[in-house]
Formats: structure tokens, C-alpha cells, sequence
């Protein structure tokens, strides 16, 4: 069994690795080596958004997973907090149909703003992508350490 206390361990490795997740390049065995743990105690506490996007976070991303999670997502997910920090144009387009699914205007049109963002648009010269993709997942990560390390 994966507990939160030996998920913040985890993470607290990952944070001393990476300069408190500012240095991901040096997180690629990390995170393959904790994927597992850290994906698991996100589903044990039913925090489906952080699992759609640590399954993007690996290299191919499972999207498979990914929009499994965010079809388990509630109100309760803390869905404004992580909806700006997408990378991924796949993720935000999912996440608009399982709103408009859901009736749930508001953050259906809150996602489509989000989508709308310069930073992440796929015409961007392709060094201008990686920057913002690298930053969005540190800031996750932070995110995700504290959301666990409090614990």
C-alpha cells in the first residue's frame, strides 16, 4: 500500500534531485522509478487530475489514463488550480467534453479560455513549447509536493 507519507518521501526526493523541481532534466530516472507510486497514491485519494497529468508527464504520454482520470473528476479536484498549469492541448480538449457532457458550462468555458493560451499554441516554434512544457510541470510538481509533503 502506497501511503501519503511515503508519497511525500518521494517527492521530497524528487524536490532535493531537481533544485526544488527547477532542473527536470535530471527527474527522468525519478520519475520512472516513482511513476508508479506516485500515480497509485493519487488514485487511492481519488485526486484524478494530478494522475491525467502525471500519466502526461511520461515519455509517450498515457493518454489512455490520463482521460480516464479526468472523467472521475469533481468539484472537489481543485480543478481552477490545475486547469492553467496544462501542457498538453490533448488534455484541455478532453477536458472541455467531459464538461460539456456534464452540463457544467462554467468551467467548459473557463478550459476553452485556457485553450486560447499563446504560450501553449502548437505553431510555436517548437523551443518556445518545451520552455513553457518544462515550467508548467515544475510548477505541478511543487503543487503536488506540497499537496502531499503536508500531509
Amino acid at each position: 500500500v502506497v501511503s501519503t507519507q511515503s508519497t511525500g518521501q518521494l517527492l521530497s526526493c524528487g524536490a532535493l534531485l531537481s533544485d526544488g523541481f527547477t532542473n527536470l532534466s535530471v527527474l527522468d530516472r525519478w520519475l520512472e522509478a516513482s511513476f508508479y507510486n506516485l500515480v497509485k497514491a493519487c488514485m487511492n485519494l481519488n485526486a484524478h487530475i494530478e494522475v491525467a497529468l502525471l500519466c502526461c508527464m511520461k515519455s509517450p504520454p498515457d493518454y489512455g489514463t490520463s482521460f480516464q482520470a479526468l472523467k472521475r473528476t469533481t468539484d472537489h479536484d481543485s480543478l481552477h488550480v490545475y486547469y492553467p498549469l496544462f501542457w498538453d492541448v490533448n488534455l484541455l480538449e478532453c477536458a472541455i467534453a467531459q464538461h460539456h457532457k456534464r452540463g457544467e458550462t462554467l468551467l467548459r468555458d473557463f478550459v476553452i479560455g485556457l485553450m486560447g493560451q499563446p504560450e501553449i499554441n502548437e505553431n510555436n516554434p517548437p523551443i518556445l513549447l518545451k520552455r513553457t512544457t518544462e515550467a508548467k510541470k515544475c510548477v505541478f510538481l511543487r503543487t503536488l509536493f506540497f499537496k502531499f509533503f503536508k500531509k
